[in-house]
């Protein structure tokens, strides 16, 4: 089965959660437990699922590479997801909030906002999202595209997120309020683009634009 079908193994069971200890219908109310051994066996699906996607040679995987790459059963894999749509959102997700974390983690220690700016440039090039983003796409193009399109209000977000002490600095430095939505859409987008057709010379776009901005904003600013 490949992830063109698009839908559900009829014959899988509902799973009533991954995660929980379910009670009896007429059991009373009560905190339901997490079940550890559920929650790894859902980290080694999608593990598998992520091994399976960058290692690939041919387009589309299927719901038996992953089982086997898991060592699990396909009973198993439709146990916990209904279908492979469901595993690789899941592996995109996992890829989703990664990319969040470290973004976050890299820029966390930058003491100016010039120090924010190159590190979320160097960063938006070279993380995991873009690269692995690249090898997905050889795998599953029409799934990684949907991606881009269905989370590209996140990407906005997370560069509004990130950058916005530095457009602070540079309404600061000029006197004049930026477009912060036009400047993080062509964030994405840049990245995007390069996701698809990589850089030519070897050095990303957005780092060699770095140098650019700075001298426009030393020209703008206020003397």
């Amino acid at each position: 089965m490949t992830v063109s079908a698009r839908r559900a193994r009829p014959e899988a069971p509902v799973e009533r959660s991954a995660l929980t200890d379910a009670a009896p219908p007429d059991a009373p109310a009560r905190k339901r437990r997490a079940d550890p051994r559920a929650a790894r066996t859902i980290e080694n699906i999608i593990t598998a699922a992520q091994n399976v996607m960058m290692n690939h040679g041919t387009p589309r995987i299927t719901a038996q590479e992953v089982c086997d790459a898991a060592e699990i059963s396909r009973g198993t894999l439709y146990r916990y997801f209904p279908s492979m749509e469901a595993v690789l959102e899941a592996v995109v997700l996992r890829l989703r909030t990664e990319t969040d974390e470290e973004l976050s983690h890299a820029m966390a220690s930058c003491k100016t906002p010039a120090e924010q700016f190159a590190a979320f440039l160097k960063y938006s090039v070279s993380n995991n999202e873009t690269h692995r983003g690249a090898q997905f796409l050889h795998v599953e193009p029409q799934f990684v595209l949907q991606y881009f399109e269905s989370n590209f209000d996140h990407f906005i977000a997370r560069v509004l997120t990130a950058l916005e002490s530095v457009f602070d600095a540079w309404e600061r430095d000029i006197g004049v309020a930026v477009d912060r939505s036009a400047i993080a859409e062509m964030m994405v987008r840049l990245a995007l683009s390069e996701t698809i057709v990589s850089a030519r010379d070897g050095k990303p776009l957005a780092l060699r634009l770095q140098a650019t901005i700075d001298a426009v904003l030393r020209a703008l600013k206020p003397v």
